[in-house]
């Protein structure tokens, strides 16, 4: 028998001459011929069944000890096959029986025979070597090829065709992946017609050969034990990178691999991560490919491979934010900026060239995720590479900036007006939203970008004191700042137009309703359809809604309307424009409904953008107070915006939230801490103001709740980290910090009433100060001694 190093002899006229006798299996058996592998049948598989000679010839050929017969019966079983007839009338457990009794390491040396082929070598007519293959005991070029091809035919046949899915991380499968890997390397890219009419048996074409083999790699590694055996023991991947570009399933391949592998450097993998090798690292892998695979692409549009960088760092940003550090030490997936920018840079050259050069609907969605992922999980850097002065910007062309935001802007305005009639179009919603809600996320970032280089502008154009950044330079000119102005407040109003249509045809029923006067059947903000009566008339009046049949779409879950609204949060707040605030205005009781929604009924936490649309709203320009009539004072305050966000319930609502995160500010720990925690300090920014304005001595009572329960408050424990205790006890300043203002100059016989409630706070503002332990911003202490003073 051939040694595994060996070549296996291959017969040269198989198709017409008689194969050899063999034995049966249970002579072979008796004279003990057969190895443990070629033995490997279940005993299930042995019931007596009606077969098929032809089949049962064949696996008396796959149990013989030479390759000769071993090589007529993979033939032989490829014809079989091959043939659609005689694959049906063969019965499931026969096909599995000759899966059992296939010899792997036979198809490992046809595999390896194939390795040492070169493609313009193995693209030889076979007619021309078909005799001296026959007077020679190893096998040509054209049969080497043959030989691989064969086998790679049978493991595609039995992976894709046969084997159920159960059965495709069978170890006899997974176990072949490095060698089909290597195969890639002499597999021909261009067929070459043969000349011998009788060759051993039908193969396919040598243009196949490439495509066969990665349609057995993509089944394969779409289990997870075919993944987890392709990146512990493939080391090169020089034969796929060589492919990408032409080959959209290599890219498929890669992104099932490293997910599974980040799954498995995260813990939550059956498989696990790779115990005979210490120091494999899958992000270590990931950054030594990506910079050879985006070389493959030059000289493309890139748009197959940013659909790919999308989906794998977006898979990756995804795994790792749900990975605890408890769960499993190897949390930090992501790869790092620094070590990334051998690819980072091409990657962004690709979004900038898609959008320069007339941008079709695909390279659009291409281009706008692609970048919406780089600035997640790169943040600062991404930026900087997208909008930042690469001095390639003329007076006469402008900017890279300029041109893409101002792409995002004309497709949030052409989109928009039409989307809401497709909302059930389950062909284009889904894609389209996605791609404006990338589009959103963008320009958020952008506007950020902004803010930050306007104050670096106004600084020294250093460090900051922190050295937490370093200064930032935009590549717009003053004239391109201001069209931009104008024409982001023009998208922001087409944008709040566009939510009060979707939240009134899916919840409320009309502009301005306001939640009380909602009635008979309506969709609930959890999505389920319920029943909301006021009283028992308005069962006469059933209002029509319409919303997304996908409960994963409705409007409080759909990622378009949530993006859209942090966008336009930020930019309420960023921008004095009274005409856009006074129109979100009527947007109030969309925000009211989304920030008391349960967490069930929301894909995302929308909290924090929510009280950045209403500290926006609840301003309006000083040089516009006097004249509008809006009564603004020196706060600038809105009375007539303040007034209906009161009449919205907006004040219990968030001092209900901002109680909740106080008592329960000892008790939680890490990330969900400090958002927490910051979000209290966003509540009580935005109320304090509220309050200060309210200067009659005499608050509503329905105020006053705040300062008992406050008041009621157990004060700190100390048992938070202490990573978290500058943040929490700036919530907890906060706070106090709100009731004191609340207290401050009541009117004599309101004091009274209140004065148990006023002590208690003296008593925890006192406690505060000795409670801070750790160093403290100096601000902190100061409205910490704000609190004392206001006191008493």
């Amino acid at each position: 028998m051939a040694t595994t190093n060996e070549t296996p002899t291959v017969p040269a006229t198989t198709t017409t001459a008689e194969p050899p006798a063999v034995p049966a299996a249970s002579d072979q058996r008796q004279e003990g011929f057969l190895s443990a592998d070629q033995m490997d049948v279940d005993t299930e598989d042995a019931k007596e069944v009606p077969e098929d000679p032809a089949i049962a010839r064949i696996e008396q050929l796959l149990r013989a000890k030479d390759d000769t017969s071993r090589f007529v019966a993979l033939a032989l079983l490829k014809a079989v096959l091959d043939n659609q007839d005689t694959a049906k009338a063969a019965s499931s457990e026969s096909l599995l029986r000759l899966w059992k009794a296939l010899p792997v390491k036979f198809l490992d040396k046809l595999l390896r025979a194939g390795l040492h082929v070169s493609p313009s070598t193995s693209a030889q007519s076979q007619g021309s070597t078909s005799a001296a293959t026959s007077a020679s005991p190893q096998p040509g070029p054209a049969s080497t090829a043959h030989m691989r091809d064969l086998a790679v035919a049978v493991l595609h046949t039995f992976a894709v065709r046969i084997l159920p899915p159960d059965r495709r991380g069978d170890a006899r499968l997974t176990g072949r992946i490095p060698l089909l890997v290597e195969s890639l390397l002499n597999a021909p890219s261009e067929a070459a017609p043969s000349t011998s009419p009788s060759t051993t048996s039908p193969s396919p074409a040598p243009e196949n050969v490439t495509t066969l083999i990665l349609q057995t790699l993509a089944t394969l590694v779409g289990q997870e034990q075919g993944a987890a055996v392709f990146y512990k023991t493939v080391d090169d991947y020089s034969p796929l990178v060589e492919l990408a570009s032409s080959q959209p399933l290599v890219l498929d391949i890669l992104l099932t691999v490293w997910l599974y592998g980040f799954l498995a450097a995260a813990g939550r993998s059956s498989v696990g991560p790779d115990t005979s090798n210490g120091n494999h690292n899958i992000t270590e892998t990931l950054q030594a490919t990506l910079p050879k695979l985006v070389a493959a692409f030059k000289g493309t549009d890139g748009i197959t491979l940013l659909d790919f960088i999308t989906k794998l760092l977006r898979g990756a940003l995804f795994i790792s934010s749900e990975s605890t550090p408890s769960s499993y030490p190897n949390t930090d997936l992501m790869p790092s900026a620094h070590g990334s920018m051998v690819w980072l840079r091409p990657i962004v050259g690709f979004i900038r060239r898609l959008a320069a050069n007339r941008p079709t609907a695909r390279s659009r969605a291409a281009y706008t995720h692609a970048a919406n992922t780089l600035i997640q999980v790169f943040p600062g850097t991404a930026e900087d590479l997208l909008f930042g002065d690469d001095g390639s910007s003329t007076p006469e062309n402008g900017s890279f900036a300029n041109l893409f935001i101002n792409l995002l802007l004309v497709d949030l305005r052409a989109t928009l007006p039409a989307l809401l009639s497709q909302i059930n179009n389950k062909d284009s919603y889904v894609g389209t939203a996605s791609r404006l809600a990338s589009a959103y996320d963008v320009l958020s970032a952008f506007v950020a970008y902004l803010m930050q280089s306007m104050e670096d502008s106004d600084g020294d154009g250093g460090e900051d004191e922190a050295g937490g950044h370093a200064s930032v330079k935009l590549a717009l000119s003053a004239e391109n700042l201001l069209r931009f102005r104008t024409t982001m407040s023009e998208t922001m109003s087409v944008t709040a137009e566009y939510l009060r249509d979707r939240w009134d045809a899916a919840i409320a029923g009309a502009l301005g309703l306001h939640p009380d006067a909602r009635t008979g059947m309506g969709s609930g903000i959890d999505g389920s359809r319920t029943a909301t009566f006021s009283h028992a008339l308005d069962a006469a009046g059933l209002p029509l809604t319409w919303d997304s049949a996908d409960d994963e779409m409705i409007a409080s879950r759909d990622p378009l309307v949530l993006a859209a609204i942090r966008t336009l949060s930020l930019w309420l707040r960023e921008d004095e424009n009274t005409t856009l605030r006074r129109e979100a205005l009527g947007l109030v009781d969309m925000f009211t409904d989304l920030y008391s929604a349960p967490a069930s009924a929301r894909s995302q936490d929308i909290r924090l953008p929510v009280i950045d649309a209403l500290e926006g709203i609840s301003y309006i320009d000083l040089q516009d107070g006097s004249s509008d009539g809006g009564g603004g004072d020196e706060a600038g305050l809105d009375r007539k915006a303040i007034a209906v966000l009161l009449d919205h319930g907006v004040w219990k609502m968030l001092t209900l939230d901002l109680l909740a995160i106080l008592e329960s500010s000892g008790e939680l720990q890490g990330a969900q801490a400090e958002v927490e925690a910051y979000r209290g300090v966003r509540i009580a920014a935005f109320l304090l103001p509220i309050v200060v304005s309210e200067s009659s001595g005499a608050p509503p009572e329905d105020w006053m709740d705040l300062v008992t329960r406050v008041a009621a408050w157990c004060g700190p424990d100390g048992r938070e980290p202490a990573s978290n205790r500058a943040i929490v006890a700036q919530c907890r300043v906060a706070a106090l910090q709100l009731a004191a203002q609340l207290v401050h100059g009541l009117r004599p016989t309101i004091y009274r009433r209140y004065k148990h409630s006023i002590s208690a706070l003296r008593g925890l503002a006192s406690q505060m100060q000795q409670s801070l332990t750790v160093p403290v911003p100096p601000r902190l202490q100061a409205d910490l001694a704000d609190v004392i003073n206001m006191l008493g």
